[in-house]
């Protein structure tokens, strides 16, 4: 076997991750998560199967002791047996398309971790942390042209996203490559030139952070140069460091102070960007779903303190505490937004200790006394261990109000593997192996366990991805509706990874697709392919609220409201706070001619929120199919006039109870208060009355 050929697939490998980031593809379901997740996937276990072969060759390649080492391991480990014994196990292993994480994920950093910190030695490392700084530095490039308009921030409004499509995961980017970047603008001190690319590239993803808008991003970097500044006021190896970081610290406490007293000038309030931290008080963080979901996270923790939920598991505490009050907030969390919280859900306290045990030996290894041995010492200088603290600090605030994602786990993973290598342990494992036990032995099985990879973990999850778009585009096509039928079907069947998005997806297109172009043989058919589908997802995730609810309305929406009612009522038992369910239920009993229940039903969805707008609609209109006055008059009171006017479904119940001459008086008022349309709106009321 030879050596170079494995090596230079290693090292190439290795080398393409940084450009990972740029990477995706509008052919996949969420292209910014997806494409950068299979790519790495692929990319890492090609070259870990290179590596196993290279490792077994030569001894120089293999993974040496240090605490870090362990602390990964010990992580993986225990993880690995909190989604094990959690609360779904095999959706923890896979997670799905959108997050793209799951113990898979772990287990692909851990073979990166493992192979950066054995393979690469120093001069090495300068290299991939330079290349990763040209990446940076692209990234840079594509954030401008977003800036002027030249291209699209993907998101929406002004926080520039790049090729990330969030600007929080744009944010921690930039965050970790400004460190970077100040290391080597140090360690390149004897170079004016260099001095000045390093010093221009640190002030142009400065400004690139700045126009994330991220708050716990710009605050962690603000955070990290004040721990830097401080470790080196006392710097006996250089009296420049020591001015510099004096200079660094009054202009932290000029710019802090100065915002402090212009926060409300006029300049500040008018920036996107600044004003999101004057902004910040406490009404307005009783507004973000933070202020619900980390004392749902404690209480998690406490109900499952030891090996917590398992990964992915956040719902289902999301669901158990839901607050009513959420209804301002996005429907669905699966996250705590604090990857210490979400690490103790996921891991309980033994997960979260595994965790924080990464940043302790991290911080260890960095200070740790020098050792001397062959060709060195293993020691950082005083200002690079600052500036690697202040790196880990930084990252480490930050993470107090966001979630990781591939890319801040991939750099993450790095600079521990980084801190790793520097370390002069001893290998992990010496034993030589015969060439024979190589070829006939070693070689087979990396090969089989290298193919089968790629296909399970892979290739049939991207066939899937890639089914589900063909899919969704073919189902909004006229006469597409037959092969988004096959496509649906081949999305459901092909792989694991992705399969309960697969079947929210046919459910939600399923009125479509038997209101198709299709005969009716091949509705009968979909019908029955989506029955059993939505059907084995919530047998699956049998403590799921939101296949509950997902399972009931799709069963409604074809009239089999008795069978609806029983998953409605089982969701409504899991989530005892979520108005949706209450809505979908009273709909069942309405269709079932019984409004009276209807209507009780609303009542409790309404008094779980009073001030919810849609709860006071959905109770009006259950009043007017019960014809309940009372009640009715009161929900108006409570309602604006355009709230109530131009809400189709008020319509369709005073219609549907005979009421025309209430249906008369919101046509009018719509003519009244929108009088461009009123043409439209007399013709409507001209085929309702006659």
């Amino acid at each position: 076997m030879n050596k170079q050929i494995l090596r230079n697939v290693v090292f190439t490998g290795l080398f393409l991750v940084p450009f990972i980031p740029f990477l995706v593809s509008s052919s996949l379901f969420f292209p910014f998560i997806t494409t950068k997740a299979f790519a790495w996937r692929i990319i890492v276990e090609i070259v870990f199967a290179a590596w196993v072969l290279l490792a077994l060759l030569e001894t120089n390649y293999r993974p040496k002791k240090s605490i870090i080492l362990y602390t990964v391991l010990s992580f993986l480990v225990i993880i690995g047996l909190a989604d094990l014994f959690g609360v779904a196990p095999i959706k923890s292993f896979w997670s799905n398309f959108e997050r793209m994480e799951g113990f898979v994920t772990l287990l692909h950093l851990g073979m990166f971790f493992v192979i950066t910190s054995s393979v690469f030695k120093e001069i090495d490392w300068r290299r991939w942390w330079n290349t990763t700084l040209v990446a940076s530095f692209l990234m840079v490039l594509y954030c401008v042209l977003q800036i002027i308009g030249l291209k699209t921030i993907n998101q929406g409004g002004v926080r520039v996203d790049g090729t990330l499509g969030n600007a929080i995961y744009l944010a921690v980017y930039m965050l970790f490559h400004i460190f970077i970047a100040i290391l080597f603008l140090w360690r390149e001190r004897k170079s004016v030139a260099l001095r000045w690319v390093y010093g221009l590239l640190i002030l142009a993803q400065i400004f690139i952070l700045y126009y994330t808008a991220t708050r716990g991003a710009i605050l962690g970097l603000l955070v990290g140069l004040f721990i830097l500044a401080v470790l080196n006021i006392r710097n006996k190896e250089d009296h420049l460091v020591r001015k510099i970081s004096i200079a660094v610290l009054v202009g932290l406490v000029v710019l802090v102070g100065g915002f402090a007293i212009f926060k409300n000038a006029t300049f500040i309030k008018n920036s996107p960007v600044l004003s999101r931290f004057t902004s910040l008080n406490m009404d307005e963080v009783k507004k973000q779903g933070r202020y619900f979901v980390w004392p749902m996270a404690l209480e998690g923790i406490k109900e499952r303190p030891l090996l917590g939920w398992g990964q992915e598991n956040f719902s289902y505490v999301f669901q158990e505490h839901y607050s009513p009050e959420m209804f301002r907030l996005e429907p669905w969390f699966d996250r705590a937004h604090n990857i210490f919280l979400d690490w103790a859900v996921a891991g309980g306290l033994l997960g979260l200790l595994s965790y924080l045990a990464l940043y302790l030996a991290l911080l260890y290894l960095i200070w740790k006394p020098a050792r001397q041995f062959d060709g060195g010492s293993d020691q950082f200088s005083h200002i690079e261990k600052s500036i690697l603290t202040g790196l880990v600090v930084a990252y480490f605030f930050h993470n107090f109000f966001v979630f990781d994602h591939l890319i801040s786990y991939v750099l993450f993973f790095s600079l521990l593997a980084y801190v790793h290598s520097r370390s002069s342990g001893e290998l992990f494992w010496q034993r030589s192996i015969s060439d024979i036990q190589i070829k006939r032995i070693a070689i087979p099985i990396v090969s089989i366990f290298l193919l089968l990879s790629i296909y399970f973990v892979n290739t049939k999850p991207i066939m899937t991805n890639f089914f589900l778009i063909e899919a969704l585009k073919s189902v909004h096509t006229p006469g597409g509706t037959t092969a988004a039928i096959q496509y649906f079907k081949k999305a459901y069947n092909t792989s694991h990874l992705g399969r309960s998005e697969v079947a929210e997806h046919i459910v939600a297109n399923s009125v479509t697709v038997v209101t198709g172009d299709v005969s009716t043989e091949e509705k009968n058919e979909f019908f029955s392919f989506a029955k059993d589908a939505v059907l084995k997802q919530t047998k699956d995730l049998e403590k799921d609220a939101r296949y509950k609810l997902i399972t009931g309305s799709f069963l409604s929406s074809f009239g089999f409201l008795d069978d609806a009612l029983i998953y409605l009522e089982r969701a409504k038992e899991l989530m005892s706070g979520k108005q949706q369910i209450y809505f979908e239920i009273g709909a069942v009993y309405i269709n079932q001619k019984e409004p009276i229940k209807a209507l009780e039903v609303f009542r409790e969805a309404y008094e779980l929120a009073p001030e919810y707008a849609e709860a006071k609609l959905i109770y009006l209109i259950g009043a007017i199919y019960v014809g309940d006055r009372v009640v009715e008059n009161k929900m108006i009171s409570q309602l604006t006039e355009r709230e109530v006017v131009f809400d189709d479904r008020i319509v369709n119940a005073y219609h549907s109870n005979g009421r025309i001459d209430k249906v008369r008086d919101l046509f009018l008022s719509r003519m009244r208060l929108d009088p461009s349309n009123a043409d439209t709106y007399r013709q409507y009321l001209e085929q309702i009355v006659n």
